[in-house]
């Protein structure tokens, strides 16, 4: 039994194609070895299933063996559950690196930590301390009381421009998160899209394997691995080629269909907050550097006053610790000189009897009555603590004179006692519940640590994220990647088995010619 004439052309044929194919494929991952996303491509092949062949006469048991090749597909090499312990430690690494960030802002606004300054609350409460023992030494020295006065100065201004700038970072952070949320907005919409191309352009064969767009799945993956830093996130692959995408138990992708989420800020408290627009509900994230934002922006230590605040240490933490700062430091300096009457007796409350004391400093205000004057009758905070109208205008002010009844202060008692209270005195200070008891220079020295442990604490989670991040992407890329030398390889295989199939087609060709032209031609 002869099989078909036309046989073998095919078999060629289709070896013919095949090699073509692997050279384009191997083409196309060693011009994309570098390309952000992309995944090693590899053709999938199996021998062609022989068929029975019929005939009039008879029927062959043995079937047509050597068809050739087929290509089902065009696959590419990844491993999901490489894909998915990646985008869990890229959650983390987007966390701790964010949180890093903030703090480091914070940690500029203070500016305590250039050796080079010489502008920052240690060096003011040292020159201060200095200008007070000099002080105390001559009680009655206007040169030495306007010395003091300066110095005070000083401090007052350098907790506003702290404060201003933590303001002002914690602003730019509010900012940036918005336009972090602008960016996971415009992810969602763009997987959603590839989301409908894939399935349009799915490949299902004959045994019902599906085989998508290569390129435009790349292009999705790359969003996920993108969008996994911002926030934490479940996916699960679909037959039609779709990805569903969930954050927390929120359906945020379906198909073609997205969510959006929008940034709020309470007018009140200033807490910002992340809603979902289609439902209005709060995006509960549990790692992630969106996370990290509303966490070091609404970060309020470990005593709340408002809803929606955070317990860790961010901007209003560090805030309140300086506000706290502020008021001890008023409290305390308000309540050591006291004043005196006309008489030249020392005041007293008629009512408690108790005596009323100078006041050095107060919150700067302004009146609302449009005079210009300055107010002192407000909380005082960082922001607005300054030295008294009276301290203002006569330095002089905190010089105590003897009274008529014989308080005298000839061995200056009272700058005395403002030296040794603020320089060694030990104080109370509670920062919205947590109390730090020891000195002025104490506190700040504490405040200053307790910033540079947190930041040191967050670098090195941020270090220990980055490390098994870049490791999981090793061997991602030991999977996925394009490895130049096996491509070349490659090359070279099927440039042979290109030649191969051609030299069978040059070979089949010769045959049949002998058999169409040269049968039947003996003994002519």
């Amino acid at each position: 039994m002869l099989r078909p004439t036309f046989l073998g052309f095919e078999t060629a044929k289709r070896g013919l194609t095949a090699a073509q194919k692997g050279l384009d494929i191997a083409g196309q991952n060693l011009t994309n070895w570098d390309s952000a996303g992309y995944t090693r491509q590899r053709i999938t092949q199996v021998a062609l299933a022989p068929d029975s062949y019929r005939s009039r006469y008879a029927t062959s048991k043995v079937g047509l063996a050597g068809q050739g090749v087929e290509i089902t597909g065009i696959d590419q090499t990844r491993d999901v559950f490489l894909d998915k312990r990646f985008r869990e430690e890229n959650g983390d690494l987007g966390y701790y690196g964010q949180a890093y960030t903030v703090l480091a802002d914070i940690q500029a606004s203070i500016n305590e930590f250039n050796p080079n300054t010489d502008v920052g609350l240690r060096s003011c409460m040292l020159s201060l301390n200095k200008a007070l023992q000099n002080f105390a030494g001559n009680a009655y020295s206007e040169t030495h009381a306007n010395i003091v006065m300066t110095e005070f100065k000083n401090l007052t201004q350098t907790l506003q421009q702290i404060s201003s700038k933590l303001q002002d970072s914690r602003e730019q952070q509010i900012y940036d998160l918005e336009i972090s949320v602008g960016d996971v907005n415009k992810k969602l919409q763009q997987i959603a899209g590839l989301n409908q191309a894939i399935m349009e352009s799915m490949t299902v064969t004959q045994d019902n394997a599906y085989f998508g767009p290569n390129e435009l799945l790349d292009q999705r993956n790359l969003l996920l691995d993108e969008l996994s830093q911002y926030m934490d996130l479940q996916y699960e692959n679909n037959a039609d080629g779709t990805v569903t995408v969930s954050v927390n138990g929120q359906t945020v992708v379906s198909g073609s269909k997205y969510d959006k989420m929008e940034l709020m800020e309470n007018p009140k408290t200033g807490v910002v907050d992340l809603r979902w627009i289609s439902s209005n509900e709060t995006v509960n994230l549990t790692t992630g550097a969106l996370k990290a934002s509303v966490d070091y922006t609404n970060g309020r230590g470990p005593n709340l006053k408002n809803p929606g605040e955070s317990t860790v240490k961010g901007f209003l933490y560090y805030q309140d610790k300086l506000n706290t700062f502020a008021q001890t430091l008023a409290d305390t300096v308000n309540n050591i000189i006291p004043e005196v009457d006309a008489n030249g007796e020392i005041k007293k409350d008629p009512a408690t009897g108790e005596i009323i004391y100078r006041k050095l400093l107060g919150a700067y205000t302004v009146a609302d009555d449009g005079s210009g004057h300055v107010v002192f009758d407000q909380p005082i905070t960082a922001d607005n603590l300054s030295i008294s109208d009276e301290w203002s205008k006569d330095p002089s002010y905190i010089i105590f004179e003897k009274t008529q009844n014989g308080d005298a202060d000839n061995k200056g008692k009272y700058a005395l006692a403002l030296s040794q209270t603020l320089i060694d005195g030990t104080h109370g200070f509670d920062s919205n519940g947590e109390v730090f008891q020891g000195t002025f220079l104490d506190y700040v020295k504490g405040y200053v640590s307790t910033l540079a442990e947190d930041v040191s604490f967050a670098e090195n989670r941020r270090t220990a994220a980055s490390t098994v991040s870049n490791s999981l992407q090793d061997s991602r890329d030991q999977v996925s990647g394009v490895v130049v030398d096996e491509e070349v390889a490659n090359v070279m295989l099927y440039q042979k088995s290109l030649s191969a199939a051609s030299r069978l087609m040059t070979a089949m060709d010769e045959a049949l010619d002998v058999l169409i032209n040269k049968t039947g031609l003996v003994g002519r």
